[in-house]
């Protein structure tokens, strides 16, 4: 219940932070990056250091999830989901060439 609750309320946040952005005034705009910005950009740094590569390039976090459900000598798919989604969202990249996105 508690998760769903929290899963909800960041999302309807960023629906109304991403609602600013593509309709607010300039003004609007420019109070929403000032003051939220910090606080996105915290959160994408905290997901990314959980899944940071280690020395073999593989995500430590998605590995471990991952051989759970898996044989243990099959590699997760690398690279990360996280990273991925990341880097397409910040470098407003199209899809890839598996067609996700």
């Amino acid at each position: 219940m508690f998760l769903n609750e929290l899963n909800e309320s960041v999302r309807r946040r960023l629906d109304l932070l991403a609602e600013i952005a593509d309709r607010g005034d300039d003004h609007a705009v420019s109070e929403v990056a000032r003051t939220e910005m910090p606080s996105l950009v915290a959160a994408v740094r905290a997901l990314m250091a959980e899944h940071e590569p280690d020395e073999t390039g593989q995500c430590p976090a998605c590995s471990r999830i991952l051989r759970r459900w898996q044989r243990l000598w099959r590699q997760p798919k690398s690279p990360c989901r996280v990273y991925l989604a990341a880097r397409w969202a910040l470098l407003d990249e199209q899809v890839g060439a598996a067609g996700e996105r």
